[in-house]
């Protein structure tokens, strides 16, 4: 075992014993396919039969999914090596460390600035919502509810505004 701040190579995946089992088994694989295609393929010729084109044509299709699967796991094969290297990388030119979890003032600072504009807008929009509802003919249950839905809303944005300013929560609850 080393520590992660060693600045010692690693091995190469390919120099390991379990990457090359699976090198030879998938061209074991991939050569019994074209055995299997190349056989059917005479037969098919020799026999001049639709079921031995057929079989052929089964053989072939098989062949090329499993050339297209080899290549896709070892695209995804270097693509995760090339992602652990860049890992790697990272810790060590870091010391070994992760990075802080912690933020800094200024970056808080400018958080709490944005979300309590945000909240300022979504009290402004409300507030447009009620005048252009006043305008329309809506009552009975739908005005309540739109309503309730609204000074949800604005309670919302409110407490959300008050939190970012530490000021306890205040607002009225509905059952």
């Amino acid at each position: 075992m080393r520590s992660l701040g060693s600045s010692t190579p690693s091995t190469s995946p390919a120099a390991e014993p379990g990457s090359r089992t699976a090198l030879w088994g998938t061209v074991i694989g991939l050569a019994v396919l074209v055995v299997i295609f190349v056989v059917a393929l005479l037969q098919a010729a020799n026999a001049n039969s639709w079921l031995g084109w057929a079989l052929a044509g089964i053989a072939l299709g098989w062949l090329l999914l499993a050339t297209w699967v080899v290549l896709m796991v070892r695209k995804a094969a270097r693509f995760g090596r090339r992602q652990v290297d860049e890992a790697r990388e990272q810790l060590r030119t870091g010391s070994g460390r992760a990075p802080a979890a912690t933020r800094s003032g200024a970056a808080d600072s400018m958080r709490d600035e944005k979300l309590s504009h945000s909240f300022q807008i979504v009290l402004v929009q409300s507030k447009v919502i009620k005048q252009e509802l006043a305008a329309l003919p809506v009552e009975g249950l739908e005005r309540e509810a739109l309503d309730r839905a609204l000074d949800t809303i604005d309670i919302t944005a409110g407490n959300g505004m008050s939190m970012l300013r530490q000021d306890p929560l205040s607002g009225t609850v509905v059952d």
